[in-house]
């Protein structure tokens, strides 16, 4: 784990916890994007609220669901939490705006309607 002066897990670590989470989301609950040939999508915008650090040897959780879901973008609520003797705390809050986009033709798509069913059913 990558570790600062402090012996906290380095900031810039949780962006990759919470890609892990969107890509486990994607695959696991909506079961898209395990080909890279499925609908893309491009992050338009990650805002991060640190409260706690992370410490060495503590367990990091990512809890995300879909707060949003737009013409062509969603966004993800996600809460990172640390799990250490059988104890949970909030370490930090992020918002991840994600935008549909066609690789082949180098633009922004619409979401089709289909994703947005499964996400709402999904999240009721």
């Amino acid at each position: 784990m990558d570790l600062d002066a402090l012996q906290h897990v380095n900031n810039a670590r949780y962006l990759n916890f919470l890609e892990e989470a969107r890509i486990a989301y994607s695959q696991e609950i909506l079961e898209i994007f395990s080909n890279i040939k499925e609908l893309n999508v491009l992050v338009a915008r990650i805002e991060i609220d640190f409260m706690k650090p992370i410490l060495f040897g503590e367990k990091v959780l990512v809890k995300t669901k879909v707060s949003r879901v737009g013409n062509k973008s969603f966004e993800f609520d996600s809460v990172v939490c640390t799990e250490k003797n059988k104890k949970t705390a909030v370490v930090a809050r992020a918002i991840q705006t994600l935008v549909a986009f066609d690789v082949t033709k180098g633009t922004t798509i619409s979401i089709p309607q289909e994703l947005k069913d499964k996400i709402a059913r999904f999240e009721e």
